[in-house]
């Protein structure tokens, strides 16, 4: 009689092949080290922190989602930096130590560069689906979601956050590849995210699309389906900006003497 599901023989030999490929190896590892550290445990409980405090200002007020807009102000602002930062120091902050010793090996350069995208981003995404979800399931559970509300509007404004989350991380990556020293690419992340998040945040009526802070500060329009830009420009932005970021970090980390 045929056995019904996976064999023991089957998972066993998936699981062999698993390890024995490199990169899955890597990323694997790079999500659990993430997942132990501190801060990613402080960036969680953070995370919580805001979305209950949210949802608390969102059940009082008059407005209904209003804790979800904030939320997406919670992460283009600080997540973006958070984000920069992590990845900043995701690469160069290894050069002298576990980069050279698994490079030494078996391991090739570009499972390592992979693995680190792979995984930061896994990471970042991982916490913001997590926060974005469970504040949406309160909100729907406690009917205080709009029947007006558009839901493929309303995805499309949370999936641009969650790209906004995927350009800082890819970037913060790129200049931990590129800088010298951790400080270095602290910097040039730093750079970017005062240009694209703090001036426009100070400077709120500053027209440039490709800001987060712009994007949010069209969310009524977004969801109302009448926010008039060219949307292939927008997204093709935050696609094609991390798959370069992971296409330079490859040429630099070749480049480089280790």
């Amino acid at each position: 009689m045929a056995s019904s599901g996976l064999s023991v023989g089957t998972l066993e030999d998936l699981r062999d092949m698993l390890e024995q490929n490199v990169l899955l190896t890597l990323f694997w590892h790079e999500v659990k080290l993430g997942l132990k550290s501190w801060l990613y445990k402080g960036w969680i409980v953070l995370s919580f922190f805001f979305l209950f405090f949210f949802l608390l200002i969102d059940f009082t007020g008059d407005q209904a989602g209003a804790g979800i807009i904030l939320l997406l102000y919670y992460f283009a602002f600080l997540g973006s930096l958070f984000y920069v930062i992590v990845g900043s120091s995701s690469i160069t902050g290894e050069l002298r130590g576990i980069a050279d010793s698994l490079l030494s090996k078996a391991v090739r350069r570009w499972e390592y560069i992979l693995s680190k995208y792979m995984s930061q981003l896994f990471l970042a995404l991982l916490a913001f689906g997590l926060v974005m979800g469970l504040a949406s399931l309160i909100l729907w559970g406690f009917d205080r979601v709009s029947d007006e509300l558009d839901w493929w509007n309303a995805t499309v404004l949370i999936g641009m956050i969650a790209l906004v989350v995927v350009f800082f991380t890819s970037t913060g990556l790129l200049f931990s590849t590129i800088a010298s020293r951790t400080v270095f690419a602290f910097l040039m992340g730093m750079g970017v995210w005062f240009v694209l998040i703090f001036l426009f945040a100070i400077n709120p009526q500053w027209d440039l699309m490709y800001s987060p802070i712009h994007i949010l500060n069209n969310w009524e329009l977004i969801l109302d389906g009448a926010w008039d830009i060219d949307w292939w420009k927008l997204v093709s932005f935050y696609v094609l900006t991390p798959i370069a970021c992971v296409g330079v970090s490859l040429l630099a980390f070749y480049q480089r003497d280790l």
